[in-house]
């Protein structure tokens, strides 16, 4: 809270300056002085948009560079507004009075016209930094601690060509396939077996908000932007050329950025799937806020279970139980809630029930693996670990049955260190990969000498 109010205050600080700058261009205009006014309200202007911009579009899927409050935001907004309509009617109002206003010097006129811009730009990027949580000032990998608990190390398994990975899913020939945020699809190669990818080639491109990956049989399954594709590599040259829509017209971007999120085989066959919710009151949509499913013929998509806010991937134990995060949905007064693991039964609605776990408000949690290897100890089979976007964290969580059919959870911080954790999947050398969105890489965790 004090650090929203101290890059708050230097917003209003940069403000005064830009409002300053606005009303001394105005007057310089009064003066028939066309160019110089007209220069420092441009300034001033594109000062602003700039400053809105960062504050309200977010990075990739992720937060906006300029943290500043909402409220805070649209004050600042309507005060600049006022003072400028204020700022023009003043100068007009003291025309028809005959008063004069004195003349600056040229001199005086380039050097603020050089130093605001400067200005500007400085106190831009002291909101950025100064709001910018300490795991997230590092963008370099390799130069990032990763924790993990005793006897576990991470490494990095692959980086470079994608551009902030969205979702994997490891191949039947064991290629690890790469979705990233610019709708483009690589295929990682480890040819050499050292567990290092020695080339990170195109697949296939021009997806939107592309989010979900699964390989059934020899064809590979994608989620992207309201629709569930299927696509095939007919010829072996490595790239996808054959191509056929499985589900189409999914809800995607009506509350954004909730669209239908990634992609898991059910034991029945299916594939399941998550759709975020459509509205931040009550759900209209026949299919938002729901977890689906569908065929991998394709057909019709049928509601397995309601009542989510944003349940982006799901994943299922050796019991062929359902196990899903869930982002929970912020009304926008007092203190989000809490986000969500559930266990999922088909048919119920999570919109009041409670959790299995919660988990720290605006964590949200987006990967989520049941790890069913065999190179790690025997206490971690069948836990679930998910990853936590806005935290930069890993979370096991260890499952146990109960006689009643639920089950009780334990949870704990398995990883920390990473930038924006948003898939984990486990590898078929039963090891789990992390797809970290801002540092663009993949991690590979390994227990012991492997």
């Amino acid at each position: 809270m004090l650090l929203v109010m101290w890059t708050d205050l230097l917003a209003m600080a940069l403000l005064v300056i830009w409002l300053a700058l606005i009303a001394w261009g105005i007057a310089l205009l009064a003066q028939r002085r066309w160019v110089f006014g007209a220069v420092f309200v441009l300034e001033a202007v594109a000062a602003l948009a700039v400053g809105y911009v960062l504050a309200t579009t977010p990075i990739g899927i992720g937060s906006t560079l300029l943290r500043i409050s909402t409220s805070t935001l649209q004050w600042l907004m309507f005060i600049a507004l006022a003072v400028v309509v204020a700022g023009g009617l003043g100068v007009w109002i003291a025309q028809q009075r005959g008063k004069s206003f004195a003349t600056p010097a040229r001199g005086t006129l380039i050097a603020t016209a050089l130093l605001v811009p400067l200005l500007s730009a400085v106190g831009l990027s002291g909101i950025a930094y100064a709001n910018t949580p300490d795991r997230e000032r590092e963008r370099d990998p390799n130069k990032r601690a990763i924790g993990l608990p005793p006897g576990f190390t991470a490494s990095v398994f692959a980086q470079g060509q994608m551009d902030n990975p969205t979702a994997m899913a490891f191949g039947p020939n064991g290629d690890l396939y790469i979705a990233d945020i610019s709708g483009a699809l690589w295929v990682a190669k480890d040819a050499d077996g050292d567990f290092i990818a020695d080339s990170v080639t195109k697949f296939a491109d021009g997806f939107s908000l592309l989010v979900g990956l699964l390989w059934v049989k020899d064809e590979l399954f994608t989620s992207s932007s309201g629709k569930i594709e299927a696509l095939r590599d007919t010829n072996g040259d490595g790239t996808a050329d054959a191509r056929r829509v499985v589900a189409d017209g999914l809800p995607s971007m009506i509350l954004a950025p909730h669209s239908n999120n990634a992609l898991t085989l059910g034991p029945d066959g299916r594939i399941y799937f998550g759709v975020g919710t459509t509205a931040r009151g009550p759900e209209t949509n026949p299919l938002g806020g729901s977890i689906l499913s569908v065929s991998p013929d394709g057909g019709d998509v049928t509601v397995y279970a309601r009542g989510f806010g944003n349940p982006f991937k799901l994943a299922f134990n050796s019991r062929g139980d359902m196990f899903a995060g869930d982002n929970s949905l912020a009304d926008g007064a007092g203190e989000p809630p809490p986000d969500k693991l559930n266990y999922v039964v088909q048919g119920s609605d999570y919109s009041a029930s409670a959790p299995l776990a919660a988990l720290p408000p605006s964590s949200v949690p987006t990967g989520i693996a049941i790890y069913t290897g065999t190179a790690y100890p025997q206490e971690y089979f069948d836990n679930a670990f998910l990853a936590l976007w806005n935290k930069g964290e890993i979370v096991r969580a260890q499952l146990i049955p109960r006689e009643d059919g639920n089950y009780d959870v334990g949870t704990s911080r398995f990883g920390e260190g990473f930038l924006y954790p948003i898939d984990i999947v486990v590898g078929p050398d039963g090891n789990l990969y992390v797809a970290d969105f801002g540092t663009s890489v993949v991690y590979r965790i390994i227990y012991g000498a492997q």
